[in-house]
């Protein structure tokens, strides 16, 4: 045998009994199962710390907002569910409500989903008595 064969074989076994020492448990190996993260799970939003993004950063970046007049309306509605006088489940379904409409609806990319939202939350707000400031109804 040449030397670079010779090599080859001491490298090849070095290399065997490295992986073969990780793989058959012994205290020297490089992940223990046991210590892995939890995978995540979706967020529970009756438990404490379940969400992960506030609600004015969801509506600031999910609607696109722009103006000052979208910034102050946000400010409103993140307010008003704080003070429980707006149900969280309601602004949800119209942020939902105004991102479908606008990714569905031919032209509609040159506005934005705050454009949607706006309208739709206030009139379903006024319909149990809340009144938004700054709406356009």
């Amino acid at each position: 045998m040449t030397f670079k064969s010779k090599l080859r074989v001491i490298a090849c076994s070095a290399l065997l009994a490295a992986v073969g020492v990780g793989l058959t448990g012994t205290p020297g190996r490089a992940i223990e199962i046991e210590n892995l993260p939890r995978p995540v799970t979706p967020a529970d939003r009756l438990k404490e710390g379940g969400r992960q993004v506030k609600l004015y950063d969801m509506l600031r970046v999910g609607l696109k907002a722009k103006t000052e007049a979208d910034f102050e309306y946000i400010a409103e509605v993140v307010k008003l569910v704080d003070e429980g006088k707006l149900p969280r489940d309601m602004v949800d379904s119209s942020f939902l409500y105004a991102r479908y409409r606008y990714k569905t609806h031919p032209g509609s990319f040159k506005l934005r989903p705050m454009v949607y939202f706006q309208p739709s939350l206030t009139a379903r707000a006024k319909k149990i008595g809340v009144i938004i400031e700054g709406s356009v109804l």
